[in-house]
């Protein structure tokens, strides 16, 4: 898994980016309503919900220490998007897919015999 922490609200919280963090970042793509910014911010959010371990909580329903809002504000204190940290960030998640993507090698199949 790929992770790294982060500075979030005066406190170290870690990111870590599965298959469970893709799934959801998917989802979000499949709707096809969505912009770049929401993309982003969704992605920090997943990945710290994995990362601190949150994930059952967050499917119960029970309330987290952090929202989708405090992450939008997140970024805003690192300087954007175009910050170095939210290219960390970035950086990281884009690692986390070409490692964990099959190569495009595509496999000769032996013909069934007759």
């Amino acid at each position: 898994m790929f992770e790294t922490n982060i500075d979030f609200q005066g406190k170290q919280r870690k990111i870590r980016f599965g298959a469970w963090v893709t799934g959801n970042i998917e989802k979000l793509v499949n709707k096809g309503d969505y912009g770049n910014i929401e993309l982003l911010t969704s992605l920090i959010f997943y990945g710290m919900i994995m990362g601190e371990g949150l994930r059952a909580n967050f499917t119960a329903n029970e309330k987290l220490p952090f929202d989708i809002f405090d992450c939008y504000d997140w970024i805003d204190e690192q300087g954007g998007i175009t910050s170095e940290e939210i290219q960390r960030i970035q950086d990281l998640y884009i690692k986390h897919n070409e490692t964990n993507v099959p190569k495009s090698d595509k496999k000769k199949v032996k013909s069934p015999t007759k």
